[in-house]
């Protein structure tokens, strides 16, 4: 489960140590050095301002210094070695886009292991935070999974393509699923139920394949469109 640290002294041994943060809440109001700040933007470390109320809860102390610290359950992987066990054992992984809550998450990932799929790529920001729901939800299957946070997914999915990879992008208005012809190494790329997957991957996708149906309702939750897709490649 998530690991909380809190005191500013603890915070920046954990940022040395290069150990993987999920978010830093500082207390609104207090001053924090300019170069404390930088070094959370340096590790690419999601902060936010809180007041003292919510950082004592979070702490269990009030004894918390005015900060405190979210540490990932789980060690992130490189992109680079995500995306070469991929590539070694001509396999899949699921990139999200725009996905904020941690259930689908975790759902996702439970998914992705079941039928054999390497891991995970996860935008550092305006992505779901990986906690103890998400892993919930995972039913432990973030443990035995590769997952990568980036600065930008679409540089990050530039390069795989550049090693050998192909996207598929699972949207509406693309090909129907059950035509597509699936080629690995690949990633499966997933967007909100609400929002989609951003212009720059849709373009960026060798193809846009989509999931037929035949109801009244606009569309599926991701977690569910994830699992159809990923079926549907695991059963060529």
């Amino acid at each position: 489960m998530e690991l909380r640290v809190y005191g500013k002294n603890a915070v920046i041994e954990a940022l040395r140590a290069g150990k993987s943060f999920e978010k830093v809440y500082l207390q609104y109001g207090k001053f924090f050095e300019p170069e404390f700040l930088s070094l959370l933007e340096k590790k690419g470390v999601k902060w936010q301002w809180a007041k003292k109320e919510q950082l004592k809860k979070l702490a269990g102390t009030t004894k918390h210094q005015g900060i405190v610290a979210l540490l990932s359950p789980i060690e992130y992987s490189s992109p680079k070695e995500l995306f070469s066990e991929v590539i070694e054992r001509n396999s899949f992984f699921v990139a999200l886009d725009g996905i904020t809550e941690p259930q689908n998450l975790g759902t996702v990932a439970r998914t992705v292991e079941s039928f054999g799929g390497i891991g995970l790529l996860l935008p550092k920001k305006g992505g779901a935070p990986l906690n103890e729901v998400a892993l919930k939800a995972s039913s432990g299957a973030l443990f035995h999974l590769k997952v990568s946070r980036v600065d930008s997914l679409q540089k990050a999915l530039k390069d795989f393509k550049s090693m050998g990879g192909r996207l598929y992008a699972v949207e509406t208005g693309g090909k129907d699923i059950r035509e597509v012809e699936f080629k690995k190494p690949l990633c499966l790329v997933m967007g909100s139920e609400g929002r989609g997957i951003g212009k720059e991957l849709l373009s960026l996708s060798d193809e846009v394949t989509t999931i037929p149906t035949v109801g009244k309702t606009p569309s599926l939750n991701v977690s569910v469109s994830c699992a159809i897709a990923v079926w549907e490649l695991f059963r060529r």
